[in-house]
């Protein structure tokens, strides 16, 4: 599944015009919208096999990435055996690798004493930790994840947000920030 880049919009106004767009092309048909936090990190999918992690790759250029499964594997909120029952036997699961603000602030005070440049911020911090060579240096680094999106051909549910409610009890980390929205108001609320 191509790994497309996630559309920005920085005002309400954005959003009510990605509405009408939507709204426009449906035509009389109801729709729904599931509204997310959007994290700043570096894009990963985690490809699983009968319940395990076999490997994790960035987004590259959205059919080629890196694969950083070694690395990703020392990330605690990244499950390498799901749990429970009814995932796909095959599928993918895309989020955001990213550095929470207090590893952030303790890598920059450990740079800073060692003589070294503090990083410019959390984003790029997460992107140079996932390409280090070692394992260990990576889970020194304290970095986190968080899964907005499943691929497969074979999802248990018809809705985006029962996927990843699905996903959270086989031990995904999910945004505890959804919501389904059905008008244009209830996105502003």
């Amino acid at each position: 599944y191509p790994m497309l880049s996630l559309g920005n919009t920085y005002s309400f106004e954005e959003v009510t015009d990605f509405y009408h767009r939507v709204q426009k092309a449906l035509g009389s048909e109801p729709f729904e919208l599931c509204c997310e936090i959007k994290y700043d990190g570096v894009s990963i999918s985690l490809s699983y096999e009968e319940g395990r992690l076999v490997r994790a790759v960035t987004r590259g250029d959205g059919k080629r990435g890196d694969d950083v499964t070694n690395n990703v594997r020392t990330i605690g909120s990244v499950p390498m055996k799901l749990r429970g029952e009814g995932y796909p036997a095959h599928f993918e699961i895309r989020g955001e690798i990213f550095m929470p603000y207090a590893s952030f602030d303790r890598l920059n005070r450990e740079r800073e004493a060692a003589g070294e440049a503090p990083m410019a911020n959390p984003r790029n911090a997460a992107a140079g930790t996932l390409k280090q060579q070692s394992s260990q240096v990576v889970a020194r680094r304290g970095l986190d994840c968080t899964l907005y999106h499943i691929a497969s051909d074979t999802l248990p549910f018809a809705t985006h947000i029962e996927n990843l409610e699905a996903a959270r009890t086989w031990g995904f980390k999910v945004s505890e920030h959804m919501k389904v929205c059905r008008t244009r108001e209830e996105i502003e609320t």
